[in-house]
C-alpha cells in the first residue's frame, strides 16, 4: 500500500488550522506522519498543537508539529515541511497544503488513485473550491498545452499548480530538490511546480474529483492596484520579484518582456489612476519588486542523502 505523509503550513489561524486538521484526520486514506510547521506564530497556535502531538487521529500514525525559530513565509514553511518529509521518512508521497485548506474527506484517497497514470508523474493536485463552490480563483492550474491528454482518466493535464492539496512523488522531491525558502510568499508554488514539468519533463496532473474548499476571506485574485489591506501591499514587492524570476527560467522572452513591461509600467500606471489611497506607494512598489526580479538569483536547495 502507499504510503503518505501530510504537511502543513501554518501562521495565526488557529480556528482555520483545527478545521485543516480535523479534515486530515477524516480522510479515507490513511496517513503515515503529519507533520504540521508552525511559521512562528504569535497566537495560541504552537500551545494547541502541543496539545494534540500525542495524539492521532484514527488514520493518523503519528501527528509531529514543528515550531519554526522565525516567520519564513509559506515558501520557507514548505521548504522545511519536504526536508523533514525527506529526511525523518520513509513514506512514499507527500500531501502538502496551507493551514486554510479543507480537503473533502476522499480528496486523498482520490488523488492516490491517479498515481499509475504515467511512470513519468511529477504531482498530482486537487480541484480547490471557494466557500460557495465556486472555482477558486488563486488556484487554478495553468493548462499545459495537452491539456486533455489524459481526460479519459478525470484528469486534467497542468503545467503548474498552487500548493494547496497537492502530492509529490519521493523520487521527484530527491531529484527537483526543495522550495525556494527566499521567495517567502508567493510564487513559490509556481516556480516548484514550473521546475518539475519543464525542468525535469515529469508530467503534473488536477485530479477533478478530488475536491477541497480553500477559505480564503475572498475568492478573487491578488491585485495590487485595488488591494484594500494596505499592511499587504509592501507583500506585492515578493510577487512582482518572484514573478519575475520565474519567468525568466520557464518563459521565452517574450513573456518575460510582457510581464516585465506590465508590472514595472503598466500596473504603477494604473495605480496612479486607479488606487483610491497610497497611489505613489503602490507604483513603487511594482516597479521596485519588477526591477529586484531582474537581479534575484535565489539557490535552489538540492536534497542531500541521509
Amino acid at each position: 500500500m502507499k504510503t503518505v505523509d501530510c504537511v502543513v503550513v501554518t501562521y495565526n489561524r488557529l480556528q482555520l488550522l483545527k478545521e485543516c486538521i480535523q479534515a486530515i484526520k477524516e480522510q479515507t486514506y490513511p496517513i503515515n506522519n503529519f507533520f504540521i510547521i508552525d511559521n512562528c506564530s504569535t497566537d495560541r497556535t504552537w500551545d494547541y498543537l502541543q496539545t494534540i502531538k500525542e495524539t492521532s487521529g484514527t488514520n493518523i500514525k503519528k501527528i509531529v508539529p514543528i515550531r519554526l525559530e522565525k516567520n519564513l513565509g509559506g515558501a520557507g514553511g514548505f521548504n522545511m515541511g519536504l526536508k523533514v518529509f525527506m529526511n525523518k521518512s520513509n513514506a512514499d508521497y507527500v500531501w502538502i497544503m496551507d493551514d486554510d485548506t479543507v480537503p473533502r474527506s476522499n480528496a486523498l484517497e482520490i488523488l492516490l488513485k491517479k498515481t499509475n497514470i504515467t511512470s513519468e508523474l511529477g504531482f498530482l493536485c486537487s480541484n480547490v473550491r471557494w466557500q460557495d463552490k465556486s472555482v477558486a480563483v488563486m488556484n487554478i492550474p495553468a493548462p499545459s498545452k495537452k491539456w486533455n491528454e489524459f481526460s479519459e482518466f478525470g484528469v486534467t493535464k497542468v503545467d503548474s499548480a498552487s500548493f494547496v492539496s497537492i502530492i509529490f512523488p519521493r523520487n521527484v522531491v530527491s531529484k527537483v530538490g526543495y522550495p525556494i525558502s527566499e521567495f517567502f510568499i508567493w510564487g513559490d508554488d509556481m516556480e516548484y511546480t514550473l521546475r518539475i514539468t519543464q525542468d525535469y519533463n515529469f508530467e503534473g496532473f488536477m485530479v477533478n474529483e478530488s475536491l477541497v474548499e480553500h477559505k480564503i476571506k475572498q475568492n478573487i485574485a491578488t491585485d495590487l492596484v485595488k488591494e484594500k489591506n494596505i499592511n499587504r501591499i509592501k507583500r506585492y514587492y515578493l510577487a512582482q520579484r518572484n514573478t519575475i524570476f520565474y519567468l525568466k527560467k520557464h518563459a521565452d522572452n517574450k513573456e518575460v518582456i510582457k510581464a516585465t513591461l506590465r508590472q514595472g509600467i503598466k500596473i504603477p500606471v494604473q495605480a496612479l489612476l486607479k488606487s483610491k489611497n497610497y497611489k505613489f506607494y503602490r507604483a513603487w512598489i511594482s516597479i521596485k519588486g519588477t526591477v529586484a526580479g531582474m537581479f534575484f538569483n535565489p539557490k535552489i536547495e538540492r536534497v542531500t542523502k541521509k
